[in-house]
């Protein structure tokens, strides 16, 4: 009995075997599947590999504000600083500069000075302020949840996100508190955005 179910079965799958290998359509089939799973490799590629400018964009602001505090470093405080000065004694970051002015990885203008507006430090200032305008969402949330290390950190006194007209300031064990997550950043960043870092 067994030898005989063995036969029928061995018998019905030889004959389907022959049929799927003789026809177009499980080749057809293959070819389907492996394109769609291609396609959907690259997609998920392109939308959760990292944005090299993210990190290109947090170089420099981590480089121009280490230039500045070395420039700085055997005076009492930042007086005079501003986004001319920079330029004059080649502060920023390298590739930064583009016709006569400071630009970040995104291609939106830097502002350096005592304050967002880029004005020049005053007197017995002893912080400055490296400013990114014109960030859109995706890239306000990356840069304001993008850790800087240990040493920039240290030096990192505030950090401001302004957005539709309100201004959220993160500070150091302060109420929201730096250092922030993606998660977080995505709930205070809007449309079109301005970070600011302030570094003493």
């Amino acid at each position: 009995m067994i030898i005989k179910v063995k036969t029928y079965f061995n018998k019905y799958w030889t004959r389907l075997r022959q049929y799927l290998e003789s026809t177009t359509f499980v080749k057809q089939i293959i070819i389907l599947i492996t394109t769609i799973t291609a396609v959907l490799v690259v997609i998920m590629a392109w939308f959760f590999s990292p944005n090299p400018l993210i990190n290109k964009a947090a170089v420099e602001l981590a480089q121009t504000a280490e230039n500045i505090r070395l420039f700085y470093q055997t005076k009492p405080g930042y007086w005079g600083l501003n986004g001319e000065l920079a330029i004059k004694n080649n502060l920023q970051a390298s590739g930064m500069m583009k016709d006569g002015m400071l630009y970040n990885a995104f291609g939106k203008p830097v502002i350096i000075g005592q304050d967002a507006a880029g004005s020049i430090v005053m007197p017995g200032t002893r912080y400055f302020m490296i400013t990114f305008p014109g960030l859109n969402k995706s890239e306000c949330t990356a840069m304001a949840a993008f850790r800087l290390n240990e040493r920039e950190s240290l030096s990192l006194l505030q950090m401001e996100i302004m957005t539709d007209g309100k201004t959220f300031e993160f500070n150091w064990g302060g109420k929201p508190s730096l250092p922030i997550t993606k998660t977080d950043a995505a709930k205070y960043c809007g449309k079109t955005n301005t970070v600011s870092w302030r570094f003493e």
